[in-house]
């Protein structure tokens, strides 16, 4: 079942918040435009796909709100959204087809309930599995979540990790940039959530890929806090108020799905600046 329904239409402002200059309270210290320049080099394809992989968290239609027509975003923003041709709703507009509904619970890159051998192999909902999913999108860079469902169904953190290593193996391969994200919090499972993101950042430095740090980046905005900020009433998707923004600060606290959204949107940013448009 798709967790929530956007209701609220959303307003395009160039309003320019302080946040858009120091977007990430919790930066990625590992250095990997070396790396990823390398892997650049070998894509061949359409230039700004950008495609964002995962489970219902992923497919929430508040997900990707903020891209698709929010309030606040900065002319920056706005040239590296049109760069990843938002608003073209077609197979090159990531953020559409992270959101697009498709029958039994999923979008055209994300899946209700997927875990991350689910993913690698395919049938959950029907989604294709990644291979077929990088042949038909070929995304230049790709936003890879998934572990919220293995936690729950009791995988242990090795077996999961060498999992999520397949599929950053997969988008490398094909000359996609990987960005790895860290997991939300959990209600009542912060020592496996815990478990699982010292794997994800592990991994991330041993790839010398891009991480986005979601886990660091909440505690790090709402502290013990956390989970009661950034979570819905499930304890598990995320919350919800001001989805589409504006990303002021005080909304930036208090809504889970614009938080993501909006780190998802700088971390592409920093990833063209370092890598693909760098000399």
């Amino acid at each position: 079942m798709r967790f929530f329904a956007l209701t609220a239409v959303l307003l395009l402002s160039s309003v320019v918040f302080a946040g858009d200059e120091n977007p990430f309270k919790a930066p990625q210290k590992d250095d990997y435009a070396a790396a990823m320049k390398s892997v650049a080099a070998k894509f061949k394809g359409t230039p700004g796909v950008y495609i964002h992989i995962g489970d219902s968290i992923t497919y929430a239609n508040q997900n990707t709100a903020w891209a698709r027509g929010g309030q606040g975003q900065s002319p920056a923003v706005q040239a590296f959204l049109k760069w990843s041709h938002n608003g073209d709703r077609n197979p090159t507009d990531g953020w559409w087809l992270a959101s697009n509904d498709q029958p039994n619970n999923r979008s055209h890159t994300a899946a209700s309930g997927m875990r991350a051998n689910e993913c690698l192999a395919g049938g959950k909902g029907g989604l294709p599995a990644l291979s077929e999913i990088i042949k038909k999108f070929n995304p230049q860079m790709a936003l890879y979540m998934l572990g919220t469902n293995d936690i729950n169904g009791g995988r242990k953190v090795g077996e999961y990790i060498a999992d999520v290593e397949k599929a950053i193996d997969m988008l490398l391969e094909n000359g996609t940039i990987p960005i790895l994200s860290t997991l939300p919090p959990m209600k009542g499972k912060a020592a496996q959530v815990d478990e699982y993101c010292t794997a994800l950042r592990s991994l991330a430095a041993k790839k010398k890929i891009p991480l986005l740090d979601l886990n660091a980046e909440m505690k790090a905005r709402a502290g013990d806090q956390m989970e009661t900020a950034f979570l819905g009433p499930d304890g598990v998707h995320l919350s919800f108020p001001n989805a589409g923004g504006p990303a002021t600060d005080d909304n930036l606290k208090q809504s889970g799905y614009l938080l993501r959204c909006y780190m998802a949107v700088h971390k592409g940013m920093e990833v063209k600046a370092k890598v693909l448009d760098a000399k």
